[in-house]
């Protein structure tokens, strides 16, 4: 194996998408517990308990960290959670008044708007691969959400501004994780999280504690792994990916989520929707394997070619 197919195979580029694959096979996962927990507690209170809890874990990570505090860092973080909590808010507000099809495929167009966005305030070019990578998966995503009937309403308009912000949200770490504390920036988003959720859920719904075993479970896993872990390898990643090539690994999470669907809650898959997953799976292939790992063996020529076309988006 040459070296620039060992870098290629084994690279922190790499590394780090493998990192954000296991974070949407996480989400994937948790999105099974979350839609069982809803039956017991409504949306903005069960994200209370699962960002109050991965506040406490992130405080205590960073007890020796806190003396390294600044206010950049914590207008930094403030800002990051407050995008957040937008963008599950706008989501939230959005179902109520539009399908779960309708909200799956508007939230999923963080794909377009996270290069729009890139190319616009960070002036990051976009390759043709990257953009046919793009197109690709959104179709997928509309195979995957879409159902017949599909027709716009105001739930859509409130969900396409989840997905605007959350794009956003990307945009900023992109730059934040570079300048600042990682576990620091994680700490304070959870911490703006946990108050921004119980508000809502103060505001807007009835706020209870857990009563079953198994929602208290779900708090500890979306908690301890959907949330604090989830974050900071997010924030870890895009130190090194660009915030589209982020986007694009990222939408791997509704494949994921309907895979543990069927093995768990015994949901079944329609053509559309095996048609959707290949899709999106193909738009995150497509921009995978560089032109210059086909070819190997061409000396500095091809090593050019390949840090040029190792992350293209």
């Amino acid at each position: 194996m040459d070296e620039q197919r060992r870098k290629w195979l084994f690279g922190e580029k790499r590394r780090a998408e493998l990192a954000l694959i296991g974070i949407t096979v996480i989400w994937g996962l948790t999105f099974t517990f979350t839609k069982k927990s809803l039956a017991e507690l409504q949306p903005f209170v069960f994200l209370a308990w699962r960002f109050i809890l991965a506040f406490a874990v992130m405080l205590v990570l960073c007890a020796g960290r806190l003396r390294k505090m600044n206010l950049p860092t914590l207008g930094a973080g403030v800002l990051l959670g407050l995008l957040l909590i937008g963008s599950y808010a706008f989501q939230t507000f959005g179902l109520k008044y539009t399908t779960a099809g309708n909200a799956g495929f508007i939230t999923g167009l963080f794909i377009v708007f996270t290069p729009l966005l890139a190319a616009i305030f960070l002036k990051h070019k976009q390759s043709p691969r990257s953009i046919v990578a793009v197109v690709v998966a959104l179709i997928g995503l509309g195979f995957l959400s879409i159902a017949p009937g599909f027709h716009i309403s105001v739930g859509d308009a409130l969900v396409l501004v989840c997905a605007f912000t959350y794009s956003v949200h990307i945009i900023f770490l992109d730059g934040y994780t570079k300048k600042y504390d990682l576990l620091l920036l994680v700490m304070v988003q959870m911490g703006v999280l946990a108050l921004g959720n119980t508000i809502l859920g103060l505001g807007f719904e009835s706020f209870k504690l857990p009563s079953t075993g198994y929602v208290w479970m779900s708090v500890i896993v979306c908690g301890l792994f959907a949330s604090a872990l989830a974050f900071y390898v997010q924030g870890y990643a895009q130190k090194v990916l660009t915030p589209s090539r982020t986007s694009m690994v990222l939408i791997m999470e509704p494949v994921f989520s309907l895979m543990f669907g069927m093995i768990l809650l015994s949901e079944r898959l329609t053509w559309r929707g095996w048609v959707g997953c290949a899709l999106i799976l193909a738009g995150m292939l497509i921009t995978e394997i560089p032109i210059a790992f086909l070819k190997g063996g061409r000396g500095e020529t091809v090593e050019g070619e390949a840090d040029a076309e190792l992350i293209q988006i």
